[in-house]
Parts: structure tokens; sequence; C-alpha cells
């Protein structure tokens, strides 16, 4: 560790108080607990143009700097000749800055100079020296790359030098994009939690609130944009432990929209941190000794501009096309067409199994039945040990009162037959003390130099493992090996967690390891040595940092809260549409219009949790009523969005569209111009070869009947468990009718000899 000089002196940086670092835009570089109570403070004035100007210039962009200051003051689209305003407020670029020895914290303004350009392509480049000075000394400096390249803007914080005792823990780059209520129909777009549009008129003043793990690091879409009806401006936070800052100030009439976002060099080691120990429980907060981990990554973000044509409302639209272009593709295809479900088998304390192999053979068996063999991707919760949450990080014990190794083996086999690919969930973060593979020196440690004691999820406390440590030089690599030959795992399994804390830091003052490290050196590990096997892993919740390694994921965590007022957009599927699938968190059942109707607007598939118990109806309610209209729907982007009051359309390719009336409690689902479904039934094709009709209720359905099918080579089955009777239907020009018991699917087939009877 880096010790403070002698004579290092206090008095001469500048000092911000907490209101002055809100005021400064810093308030996503502060402790949780105090950006938790920040506001938005008023809307700074604007300024003249920068006495230095500096400009970059490519065939479609030109952006003004000002080399005072090092940032971007304007930019103007050459083709319209549109402009957005940068930072021009007269705020400058703030460092977080640590003297190690005394483990003191502070924000300075750095210094900018701009460096003479060089090379090739120094025309659509530039290159900011920064300076963090109090007084005559210097504590640390860096560079700040912005390259240009057509209507994109790249930048970088590269070659940061640190004196001996002075650590720089981040740069506060708050406001790179600015709309003023003033401009021409100003609008705000942020993404982390699904998607929110808010029109700057109707804005509510303040600043997002921190992620209870994160803080301002966009976990899940760091995506954010702004504009005019004239140009928008979208940005991406590319680094992964980057920050994302998005800001509305001002009262009415004056109110001022920002966007921008923190390079982050070291972890805070002096913040105080949510490290899921549960409600109410008390930070964990670091202390003199705790390391600054360097993050090891490069931070980074990109500013694309597009001209805005129309209505503004939709502009965000064409630019979630743009994004999720550059979006990579979905790594395994598998998950396009397979309803993915787990089972719970067990859990410690419980009197009786919730389900045994047995009874699990016999619930895929029953959804086969009731879903025409449809494919199935099943998880198993509590196959080891004792049940759910035992015995990790070992996984050689399969739990003898659910069946035992041979029991699941069988039922594994089973499986191909009911064309179901059966999996194990599994762990790689928790470990307990009473494994037979505990192994201290794996366990990640605390901000304040304890080991990370986790919560006691089935009893027993759990210890969170750093995953690099334990995927570099400890055992995690022969466990998967070991697991993929000993279950003869399929083409996919599930590992909990693995996702949701993509970033997850490591204290340990022996082998420290930033959320970064313990992303590629653990977390992508794990994947890669599973794929070795030829198994794909799937995990908990939707994360940028996972986008192109995961391709399904239990969760995305969508929410109806807007603190800066507006309302919800289909972003979420729009961007990341063709790079993963995804369930909702919370929504597990889908019994009833919410969780329906969210999942549609989200574009989420449904990954319950069922037992033997589970009432096979419900099964055919989530099947035939959530995943039916989602097969048809998740792989088209989405075209345009209108919002009235209450009631919602989202337009996809194809001409497939979503109505929804959230306060009726009804929506429609239409393919090709022809409505499939609604709140209470669908009658929809399955494929090319089948229509499928259900309801909550008994009474007859109708639905386009297809060109070239034949009524007299057509034939159609009602579907129960084991069983399959042949039932009517009447074809009439150009539709066809079923009568249908309550929750009894029915499947219209092209061929006689496809429908069994």
């Amino acid at each position: 560790m880096q010790d403070e000089p002698a004579g290092l002196a206090r008095r001469d940086f500048l000092r911000l108080t907490a209101a002055g670092v809100a005021a400064a835009g810093l308030d996503s570089l502060m402790p949780v607990r105090a950006a938790a109570d920040a506001q938005a403070g008023p809307a700074p004035a604007p300024r003249s143009a920068p006495e230095h100007p500096l400009v970059l210039q490519s065939d479609l962009l030109e952006v003004t700097f000002d080399a005072d200051t090092g940032l971007p003051f304007q930019y103007r689209h050459k083709p319209t000749g549109a402009t957005l305003r940068g930072e021009d407020g007269g705020q400058p670029v703030t460092v977080t800055m640590c003297i190690y020895r005394s483990f003191d914290f502070f924000q300075v303004r750095a210094k900018a100079v701009p460096l003479p350009a060089s090379g090739k392509s120094a025309a659509g480049e530039v290159t900011f020296q920064f300076h963090v000075t109090g007084g005559p000394e210097e504590y640390a400096s860096f560079l700040m790359h912005y390259r240009l390249s057509g209507a994109s803007l790249f930048i970088t914080m590269e070659n940061v030098g640190e004196e001996p005792g002075a650590q720089l823990i981040d740069v506060a780059m708050p406001r790179l994009a600015v709309v003023r209520e003033e401009d021409a129909s100003p609008w705000l777009v942020y993404g982390d939690t699904g998607g929110k549009f808010v029109m700057l008129t109707d804005a509510v003043p303040g600043t997002l609130p921190p992620n209870r793990f994160w803080g301002t690091v966009h976990s899940t879409m760091p995506i954010t944009m702004l504009g005019t009806s004239h140009l928008l401006c979208v940005q991406e936070t590319t680094a992964c432990m980057d920050t994302t800052h998005v800001e509305i100030a001002g009262g009415n009439g004056s109110r001022v929209a920002a966007i921008g976002s923190g390079r982050v060099h070291r972890v805070n080691g002096g913040q105080c941190y949510d490290t899921n120990q549960g409600k109410g429980a008390p930070l964990n907060c670091g202390r003199r000794g705790t390391p600054n981990l360097l993050v090891e990554d490069t931070p980074a973000a990109r500013l694309d501009f597009l001209p805005v044509n129309g209505n503004p409302h939709d502009a965000w639209i064409a630019a979630g096309k743009m994004v999720r272009e550059r979006m990579p593709a979905m790594p395994k295809q598998l998950y396009h067409d397979h309803w993915m479900y787990g089972i719970l088998c067990d859990s410690p304390g419980q009197q009786k199994p919730a389900s045994t192999f047995v009874q699990c053979e016999k619930l895929v068996s029953d959804v086969a039945d009731l879903t025409d063999r449809a494919a199935q991707i099943v998880h198993l919760w509590g196959w080891q040990f004792h049940g759910s949450a035992t015995g990790y990080p070992a996984v050689n014990s399969v739990n003898e009162r659910i069946g035992g190794y041979d029991g699941i083996m069988r039922l594994m086999k089973r499986g191909h037959d009911l064309n179901a690919l059966i999996t194990l969930s599994d762990n790689y973060d928790d470990a307990y003390k009473s494994s037979p593979a505990w192994d201290l020196k794996m366990i990640a440690w605390l901000p304040d130099g304890q080991l990370w004691k986790s919560r006691a999820w089935t009893g027993e406390p759990s210890y969170i493992q750093g995953l690099a440590k334990y995927m570099d030089d400890g055992p995690g690599v022969d466990r998967i090996h070991y697991t993929c030959r000993r279950y003869k795992l399929p083409e996919t399994t599930y590992i909990d967690t693995l996702s949701y804390f993509s970033i997850r830091n490591d204290w340990d003052r022996n082998r420290p390891a930033s959320g970064i490290a313990n992303l590629r050196k653990g977390r992508y590990r794990i994947i890669e040595e599973f794929a070795k096997h030829g198994v794909d892993v799937t995990s908990e919740a939707v994360r940028y940092p996972m986008i192109g390694h995961i391709s399904a994921f239990w969760t995305a965590q969508t929410s109806d809260a807007a603190p800066l007022g507006g309302y919800n957009i289909p972003l979420l599927q729009l961007v990341y549409g063709k790079s993963a699938v995804w369930g909702l968190e919370g929504g597990g059942r889908n019994n009833g219009f919410a969780a329906r109707a969210r999942g549609l607007f989200w574009g989420a598939n449904l990954h319950a949790i069922v037992n033997s118990e589970t009432d096979r109806a419900e099964i055919a309610d989530m099947y035939y009523l959530s995943m039916v209209p989602w097969l048809h729907l998740h792989q088209r982007a989405v075209e345009s969005f209108a919002r009235d009051g209450a009631r919602t359309t989202t337009g996809y390719e194809g001409g497939a569209r979503v109505e929804i009336d959230w306060s009726g409690q009804k929506y429609r689902v239409f393919l090709d111009g022809k409505q499939v479904a609604d709140q209470d039934a669908v009658y929809c094709p399955l494929d090319a070869d089948r229509i499928c009709f259900y309801s909550t209720r008994a009474g007859e359905l109708s639905a386009a009947w297809p060109q070239g099918w034949s009524a007299k080579e057509a034939a159609a089955a009602a579907l129960s468990m084991g069983r399959r009777t042949a039932a009517n239907f009447q074809v009439n020009s150009d539709r066809v009718s079923v009568n249908v018991a309550a929750r009894q699917p029915v499947i219209v087939y092209r061929k006689r000899g496809k429908a069994r009877l």
C-alpha cells in the first residue's frame, strides 16, 4: 500500500461540503447513505460560449469543447444544423481523492490542459491532460481522451498517475449533454429500470435514487437519452463500474435535464455498502486500512447523436434500434422456443420434500401432456445435500430423501423422452462452514476487514466466495468439470446469483479484487469452463456486464416508479431483444392480469418455480396465456409505441402489436393484423402446422384459418394429463371455431396424423 509522504499538506486542497458536492453534481460519487438523500439543486444558468473553444469535426458532427474545462460545450449535427448543449453551466470536472495514510477522502476540481494533436487520426481526436492539485501539491493526473467517429463521441480515461500516498478514486462528468425547458420540446429517457420517458415540461426535479448495491452504477441497462424535436443524444456507459448520472434541476419554466457519467478508477474503500444482509441491516463501512480497490478497466462511455424527425415522443425508438444493432447476439439460441421453469425439490426444516425425483418426473410428464410436448428446460432446486442452499461449495452429495444420485440420473434421462432438458440449479457465490468443501482462503472480505458473512438463507449463515481466487488458483475449475461429468449435464444449467452480482468486490487485504477482477477472472471463467463441456450457463438477473455472455436470465428488474416523472416505455425489450431472454422479478406464477400484462409489456418469458402439488390448471394458464404470445413476440424488434392515458400500444416487426388497458385490466395481442390472444384466452398458431385454443372460461373460440390448410385433412385434439381425445372444430370461410372447456387446451392440426389420436 502507498503511504502518505511526509509533509503532504491537507490545508491547500479545495474541500466541498455535502451541499456543495450535490450542487456540483457529485451525488453519484458520495457514499450510499448520503446519495440517497441528495436532491437536485437549482438549475445553473447557461453560460456564454467558451473563451478558448476547441472544435472536433467529422462528416456528421461538430463538437465544441471548452479548452479550459476539458468538457464538451455544444454538439452540432452538420447535415441538419441542429444543436444540443453539452456542459453549459460552468461546472468543471471534479475528482474524488484519498490520502491513504490518513484515510481522508475529498473532492477537488481538476485543471485541464489540451495536448497537441498528433497522428493520422488527430483531426477527429483530442486529449486533455488533467492535473489534480491542491495549492502547490499535485495529487494525481490523468488523460481524458475524446474520439469522434461519424456521429459518435467516444470518451476514455487513461494514464492515471498518482503521487505517493495519494489515490485517485473517480472523476465526475455529470453534465455531458443537457436540454433546457426553453429548447424545442425537450425530453429525457433512462433505461436502468426497463425504460422511462419524461417530457421536461412535466418532469419532477431530482436525481435518480442510487441502486441498493451499486450506487449510481446502472447495472441493468446503462443507457440514457435526451433531446429536442431536432436532435438527440444517447449515452451508453460502456465501462461496467463507471457511474451514470441523470438529473432534473430547476422549477417550472426553467427546468434543465442533464445526463453524464463518472469515470471510476478505484472502488472507494471509505464508503458504506449494502452487502445483502437483509432489510434493516446496517451498512458495512470501510475503515483505515481498507483498500481502495483498483478497478482494472478503462473507464469509458460513448455518446451517439441522431436527428429527430417527427414526434419527439417517438425519438427513443430510433435511438434504441441503433443501440440494439451493436448489442451482442444471444450466445445460445436454445432458449427461443423452450419454456424454462424450476421445480422446488426440498428445503431444510421442511416436514416433507416439496417434490421427490419421482414426483418431478410426473410433473414434467404432465407439462408435456398439457403443452403438446413443448420443449422444456427444468431447473431442480434443492437437489443437493439437505435441500436448497445446503452443502455449497460442495456438489458431491444428492439429497437422499428425494431419491439420491440414482434417482436424479433416472429423472434427467427420462427428460429426454419428454422433450425436457432437466438440469441443476447451482450456486458459486455462497459457501457454508458445514460443507465438506469449506475453504476459508476462498472467502471474500468486507470493507470493515471481516469475512464476508452473508444471510442464513436456510438456517445456516452463508459466506461469500471471492470468485477471482476461487476460479484462478482455487477448486472452481475442478468443481465445474466434476459437476458436468458426474451429473452428465445436458446442454444448459443454472447458476444462481452469478449474474445478479455481476460486480462484487473482494476487500481481501492479501488478495484484493475489484468487481471487474471477479467478473473476468471468476464469473466469465465459470461460463467458459462449462462451455468446454457443451453446457451453457443461465443465471438470475439481467445485467449489462453479462449481455453477450449469458443468453437466458431468470428475471429483469423493472419498476413502475417514476421519481423524475414520465411513464414506462419498452426500452428493455427493444435494446436487449436480440441478446437475451428473461423473466420478471416477482412474476413467478402469472396468476392474473397484472403479471401477464407486465410480461407482455417488458418482453418477458414466464420463469416459474413450481412443485409436485402445483395445480396443473395453473401450469396450463402459465404456458398458454403467457408463454405462447411470448414465443411469437420476443424476437421482434419494437417498431412503435403509443400511450393514451392508461392505455398503451406496442407495435412490433411484422405487423404484430400488443394493446393494454391497464385500468380496465384488459389486453389484446395481434399477429399479422389478426387478434390471437386476450387477458382470458389464446387462439393462436403454435407453428406452421398447429393452432392452439385455450381459455380460463368455457366457450367458443375462433382463429384465422391458415391459407393452404384443408379442413378434410385436419384434426383436433383436447389435451389432458395422460390422454388425448378428439375434439370438434368448424371452418367457415377464413375462420376456424372450437368449443373449449375451461382450462383445457385444444390443438387443431393441419394433418390428421399429427394429432396422435
